[in-house]
């Protein structure tokens, strides 16, 4: 943990410099790595997803729930074949900071996220997203990520069936 603070502080403090053309180039791919991250869910590719995680990475989920550790662990929490599959119909994710340290870079953001799940659609109208991603190799993959929201804003409705 100390680690992932002092990260962040010497990020921040380097993000007042101008960023040089790799910099710029590592922001511009972290970018695209936290939108591919929500692309791959409204697709609905579990692959996809997976594949943008490292085989340690760790989810820190929303609401005090424990840590998730591991790709094997985060395949079984999200894609489980013994639930419903979850739907993403919509999911608008705004990076509002990335900061990036060597082969270390942080997405911070806000986002709405819109899923259906065994009959019921629930819309997050808002919350926040801390993503760190790791470099491998010549592409970045997401070694850590968290979510929070206010679930007393949480919108329920049926989905409809046609």
């Amino acid at each position: 943990m100390k680690a992932v603070i002092f990260l962040i502080w010497a990020a921040a403090f380097m993000a007042e410099r101008p960023l040089l053309a790799e910099e710029q180039q590592d922001v511009a791919a972290l970018r695209a790595l936290d939108q591919a991250y929500a692309k791959e869910w409204i697709e609905g590719d579990a692959e996809g997803v997976m594949a943008l995680f490292t085989d340690d990475a760790t989810l820190v989920p929303h609401h005090g729930d424990a840590p998730i550790e591991g790709h094997n662990a985060i395949r079984e929490f999200w894609f489980n074949p013994e639930y419903p599959p979850t739907i993403i119909p919509e999911w608008q994710r705004e990076a509002a900071e990335v900061l990036v340290l060597g082969d270390v870079g942080v997405v911070r953001g806000r986002a709405r996220l819109v899923w259906e799940y065994d009959g019921i659609r629930t819309t997050i109208p808002e919350g926040n997203y801390v993503l760190i991603a790791v470099r491998v190799g010549a592409v970045w993959r997401i070694r850590m990520l968290t979510w929070n929201d206010d679930p007393r804003r949480w919108l329920q409705e049926p989905v409809e069936q046609f």
